[in-house]
């Protein structure tokens, strides 16, 4: 075996590799659109992205990624939001490969699901939707416990999918197993980015998940951080009923060569 084949079976069997972004047929394979929930695939202007309904009624509908085997350790996905309401991407252990899997689980919405160590950071701008100035908030749940997030990330202004310099918001799993979620700003509107490395943005973050508090925590040494070992993990989202229709733009999914 040669050693550049050698060096890249290494790091893609044992997660040392940094994850890289999936292909666009992948991407298609893994996320479709459902009940309530439609993404645009390869938009010039917003690349992949996902529109939630806002029907009325009390009416509920929630997704899942459906990745063959899962996502492993250190893989994350990004994405801009217009900000009124329930923008996040939930994470919870689960191999499934029916889109609607996360909906037959019990909670009557993505706020109160408890499948499989399911885990979130609720993001939003305090200023509503399309905000472009304010502050930024992400509330911290695991399991429907809601403990202590943070009501103001400090150092970001909240800024729509839109702006010329929108928020990004990324949360995976890192490569020691940990769900983590992390900002990025003030760094353009562009397809794709940013990159793994984050370059021309500014970075807040991460934060993990204590367990027992649901609460956030920058410390990556805290005891009992949200751990999701060695489970495959399947991304979450779904609908908030009774306002503005919610967007998640400028979706990228990388992960680490699996």
């Amino acid at each position: 075996m040669s050693g550049f084949l050698g060096t890249n079976w290494f790091n893609n069997s044992y997660g040392v590799g940094d994850p890289e972004s999936i292909s666009q047929s992948n991407f298609e394979a893994w996320f479709q659109s459902g009940t309530r929930s439609t993404i645009t695939y390869e938009d010039s202007t917003y690349g992949n992205y996902l529109v939630l309904a806002s029907p009325g009624g009390n009416t509920f509908n929630e997704h899942n990624s459906i990745k063959p085997g899962g996502f492993s350790k250190h893989s994350y996905i990004q994405w801009t939001i217009n900000g009124y309401a329930w923008a996040f991407f939930a994470l919870f252990q689960s191999t499934t490969t029916s889109e609607s899997y996360l909906d037959g689980q019990s909670g009557t919405s993505v706020r109160v699901k408890t499948v499989g160590e399911f885990t979130y950071g609720y993001t939003y701008f305090n200023n509503g939707n399309n905000a472009t100035s304010g502050t930024v908030a992400i509330s911290s749940v695991h399991q429907n416990s809601e403990g202590t997030g943070l009501n103001n990330v400090p150092g970001v202004t909240a800024k729509y999918y839109g702006d010329s310099n929108p928020t990004h918001f990324r949360t995976g799993i890192d490569d020691d197993a940990n769900w983590y979620i992390e900002i990025y700003h003030s760094g353009g509107n562009t397809v794709g980015a940013p990159d793994h490395e984050g370059t021309g943005f500014t970075k807040v973050g991460p934060y993990y998940m204590v367990e027992s508090t649901s609460s956030l925590t920058s410390d990556s040494t805290t005891a009992g951080l949200v751990n999701f070992g060695s489970n495959a993990f399947q991304f979450g989202w779904g609908n908030y009923d009774g306002g503005s229709v919610e967007n998640m733009r400028n979706i990228v999914v990388r992960t680490n060569g699996d």
